[in-house]
């Protein structure tokens, strides 16, 4: 299906590319440059991930190329389906530009008169001006890691030490790629202190800096049945306790600055406590490249209003589909997985995320939602089904990119009453395509699906209410 519709806008664009070229008024330099220059160029320059499009004359050479991939909105890389929610920071273009776009290819893609490029504005992808890093560390064993040269796309896991001696809260968050050649998304799990040492042992078990990670902080390894079966024949039930143990701390993409969370609130982490940082290098535009001396900057704070913590929502029988059953996408078909927490039930597990007593959680503020799956995923929907029995969007993704996710933080988030929340759930919803002729099974390996959620979650915290209902 995806290949017909980009089959048929080629097609239409290069028709009307031969219709009179005075049919409609909207030029390149006038009307589409200014547009490119503010949604395209902090990615798509000679510095960036993507083919640089700083030289005007060179990019007009593309025109085709790039109005086609504006008007199926593949660009700029915003997931979220329109009429939902209001998001922060959307970088998706909005109705009237699209329409500017393409009323400039219905008229045969003038091109007019050069002009410089317009004064760069601040782009919606940045960061917030209140970002203020307190924490810098380095990602690199060595400081330099040459991705595989033998494929385009990889995943990879490095361990880094969390500094902080007493307990803190992560306010805000910066990755900063040393190659944006070859770095194309960061993401960032905390994992217990207990279990730090679990991890380390994995790493060194491992050739060369670091292990391979596509399906999240653990070893693609342990997703082979026979790697597994070795590994929890020492730690029984040990990839279990390795995935509980961790949880999704921030994340980096293309554009993205320094990341403020929430005022007021922040993640907490523990003395001792250990960071994975998956790093997903794309070497297509840069083989044999390194990336050298990324480094993570974070804001951090003794002490936050409201605590906080990324639900981590999946089935986990999924991530064992091959040996259950419960996970698996048969050649050509489309199959929909499904899941759904009632937020009344999470009330320990939230308070042993955010180190807030059970009886004090008084509300909770959901602020974004963040789907993931793997390079079988088609689209997906998370919804929420409130307390009076409404079901809201809040994100939906009908076509679905790995190589493009982020979080979705609301522009004002929902908040619940501790008295609400056992009529209060989350759903996830995942659609997998396999075009195939092999089963995929849910699971943790490159060759597997995932389906989840992330929501950042706020505690407001308060006295206990008494047997009458007042607080104590």
């Amino acid at each position: 299906m995806r290949r017909s519709i980009s089959l048929l806008v080629a097609s239409t664009l290069a028709v009307v590319a031969l219709a009179p070229t005075d049919a409609v008024g909207q030029d390149y330099y006038s009307d589409i440059r200014p547009i490119l220059a503010e949604n395209c160029l902090q990615c798509h320059a000679e510095d960036g991930i993507a083919f640089s499009m700083e030289n005007a004359e060179r990019t007009f050479a593309r025109r085709r190329r790039i109005a086609s991939a504006l008007l199926e909105r593949r660009m700029p890389p915003w997931l979220a389906e329109r009429g939902h929610q209001d998001y922060l920071a959307d970088i998706s273009l909005d109705p009237a530009t699209l329409a500017v776009i393409e009323r400039w290819a219905e008229g045969g893609f003038l091109k007019g008169d050069p002009k410089p490029d317009p004064a760069p504005r601040v782009a919606r992808m940045a960061g917030h001006a209140r970002f203020q890093p307190d924490l810098f560390l380095d990602v690199i064993p060595g400081g330099s890691y040459l991705p595989d040269p033998g494929s385009t796309d990889e995943y990879r896991c490095f361990l880094v030490d969390w500094t902080g001696a007493e307990e803190s809260y992560v306010t805000g968050f910066r990755a900063v790629p040393g190659n944006l050649d070859v770095a194309h998304h960061v993401v960032v799990y905390g994992v217990e202190p207990e279990m730090a040492d679990r991890y380390r042992e994995l790493e060194d078990e491992e050739e060369g800096a670091g292990y391979r990670c596509f399906g999240g902080a653990t070893p693609d390894r342990l997703g082979n049945r026979a790697e597994r079966t070795a590994y929890e024949a020492r730690y029984p039930d040990g990839l279990r306790e390795l995935n509980r143990a961790n949880w999704w701390l921030a994340h980096w993409a293309p554009g993205m600055d320094g990341h403020v969370f929430p005022a007021g609130t922040g993640i907490r982490m523990k003395p001792g406590a250990l960071i994975v940082v998956q790093m997903h290098y794309y070497t297509k535009e840069a083989p044999d490249t390194p990336d050298q001396n990324t480094r993570l900057d974070f804001q951090v704070a003794s002490s936050v209003e409201r605590p906080a913590f990324h639900l981590s929502q999946t089935n986990g029988r999924w991530l064992v589909g091959e040996r259950t059953g419960s996970m698996v996408i048969e050649p050509g078909e489309l199959p929909t997985y499904e899941y759904t927490d009632n937020l009344g039930q999470l009330l320990g597990y939230i308070a042993a995320l955010t180190g807030v007593e059970e009886p004090r959680i008084q509300q909770l503020e959901v602020h974004s939602a963040n789907l993931h799956m793997h390079s079988y995923g088609h689209s997906g929907r998370i919804t929420l089904n409130d307390p009076d029995g409404r079901q809201e969007t809040l994100l939906s993704v009908p076509r679905w990119d790995l190589r493009w996710q982020r979080d979705f933080t609301f522009s004002e988030p929902k908040v619940f009453s501790r008295d609400e929340l056992r009529r209060t759930s989350i759903s996830v919803e995942c659609t997998f395509e396999n075009p195939t002729e092999k089963a995929v099974y849910g699971g943790y390996g490159s060759d597997d699906e995932m389906c989840f959620n992330f929501s950042y979650i706020a505690v407001r915290e308060g006295e206990p209410a008494t047997a009458s209902g007042g607080a104590r």
